[in-house]
C-alpha cells in the first residue's frame, strides 16, 4: 500500500480507523496512564477537540515523522 504524505492513519478508541491531516494537528498529548489524544482544534472557550487513539505516543511520533519527511 502506498504511503499518503501529509496524513497519518490512527485507530480511535472504539477501533475505527481515522486519517488525520498532519497540517491540522495542534498537539499530541500523553497522560500519566499512557492515553494519547491528538488535538485538532481549540475553540474560543479553549475547549479542544480531537481523537483519543489506541496508538502509543512513540507510535504517533514515528507516524508523524514518516508523514512529514
Amino acid at each position: 500500500m502506498a504511503e499518503m504524505k501529509g496524513f497519518i492513519e490512527v485507530t480511535e478508541e472504539r477501533g475505527l480507523k481515522v486519517l488525520c491531516p498532519v497540517s491540522k494537528i495542534l498537539t499530541v498529548v500523553c497522560d500519566e496512564s499512557g492515553d494519547v489524544f491528538i488535538e485538532l482544534d481549540v475553540d474560543g472557550k479553549l475547549d479542544s477537540s480531537g481523537v483519543l487513539v489506541r496508538e502509543s505516543f512513540y507510535e504517533i511520533k514515528q507516524k508523524l515523522e514518516k508523514a512529514l519527511f
